[in-house]
């Protein structure tokens, strides 16, 4: 017998995580949300995935475009990261600055990281969709990462530029 929701949901919030945000366009609509649910597959070929619930509006932007961003937000991203969660999806990007990337998405300004995707596989897991995608385009640059644990935004206390 499975575990219950209630109880997988809450060991689930004991797993600190990095908090993304991932991006699409389709027929010049751009979309993006607040997700956790990110890793890196492979780095040969680069691949990573995302899990998207099958009823958010952008699942069925994502899987007709074959197209993802996903955006690795830094320390001081704590209100955008609040803006992508919630709220009404096209006013999103109001004020925010970013660039199209090679996919089409939106690759979003003072980021620790970025990598700009083509779905390559789609799996089901659930009330989710895996998407894999391989990497068309990565950068990065030093800073501390917002992390995310039990219910909340936190600062893992990571120097920018360390290893450790």
């Amino acid at each position: 017998m499975p575990a219950s929701t209630e109880d997988f949901l809450a060991a689930m919030r004991r797993f600190a995580t990095g908090v993304a945000i991932v991006t699409t366009a389709h027929e010049g609509r751009v979309h993006g949300f607040t997700v956790n649910a990110f890793a890196s597959v492979s780095a040969d070929p680069p691949t990573v995935l995302i899990c998207v619930n099958r009823i958010v509006t952008a699942h069925p932007l994502i899987s007709t475009s074959q197209r993802f961003c996903v955006n690795v937000l830094a320390l001081e991203q704590r209100e955008l990261a609040k803006r992508f969660a919630g709220g009404e999806p096209r006013s999103r990007f109001e004020g925010v600055g970013y660039r199209i990337g090679p996919s089409g998405s939106p690759i979003l300004e003072g980021t620790v990281a970025h990598v700009d995707c083509e779905v390559t596989e789609e799996l089901t897991a659930g009330t989710h969709t895996i998407f894999l995608g391989t990497v068309l385009d990565a950068g990065w640059r030093d800073g501390a990462p917002l992390g995310y644990f039990n219910r909340g935004y936190r600062d893992f206390g990571i120097p920018a530029g360390s290893a450790t």
